[in-house]
């Protein structure tokens, strides 16, 4: 099994953040997983090709396009954003520069 040790080396690479009780009961969940992971490489396939994608060759796409709002529903929308400046919607940066 992965030692807590061991885990708080690899949150510290990923530079994810985490408490001491996160630490202690990760080990055990992770190697619950795997243990998972182990038993359905030993499930039985017969003769089952590889598959690739799940989503059918043949799935119909929705066209994309602009479809028109009334003016109800772009007001909800403006007023589910937390800022505004007069008509423009400000979101979290996504880019620094």
């Amino acid at each position: 099994m992965i030692t807590p040790k061991e885990i708080k080396r690899l949150f510290e690479l990923s530079r994810i953040e985490t408490s001491a009780e996160e630490l202690e009961k990760f080990p055990r969940e992770l190697d619950a997983i795997l243990k998972y992971v182990e038993k359905l490489k030993s499930a039985p396939l017969g003769d089952l090709p590889p598959t690739l994608s799940f989503v059918a060759e043949t799935a119909e796409f929705r066209k994309d396009g602009a479809y028109p709002l009334d003016a109800a529903d772009v007001e909800f929308l403006k007023n589910s954003f937390p800022e505004r400046e007069v008509d423009y919607l400000k979101t979290k940066k996504v880019f620094e520069g």
